[in-house]
């Protein structure tokens, strides 16, 4: 008997961060149907991005009710910007 595709999603989701063992309940809880698009995405961003950025986008999309994971890696992606980028701003003369 084969496992709905949800659950090995979710195995492989929860059980390192009580933060993200929440996030995903709500996650699914918002889904339709078992949420497998959604849980699938936010195993991706977890396995493309550095473990300290994804949990702190975890914990702030937690905090504000955010569950759109397009803005969640947004997040992501603005805690890394400075690891990984050199943005230099342009001071008002």
């Amino acid at each position: 008997m084969a496992l709905c595709p949800a659950a090995g999603l979710i195995e492989a989701l929860v059980g390192e961060s009580e933060i993200l063992d929440r996030y995903v309940a709500e996650l699914r809880k918002r889904s339709s149907a078992r949420g497998v698009l959604r849980l699938r995405r936010a195993l991706n961003l977890k396995r493309d991005y550095p473990p300290e950025a994804y949990f702190a986008a975890i914990s702030r999309a937690l905090e504000y009710g955010l569950y759109d994971l397009g803005r969640v890696e947004k997040l992501i992606i603005d805690h890394v910007a400075g690891d990984f980028f050199q943005l230099v701003q342009e001071q008002d003369q």
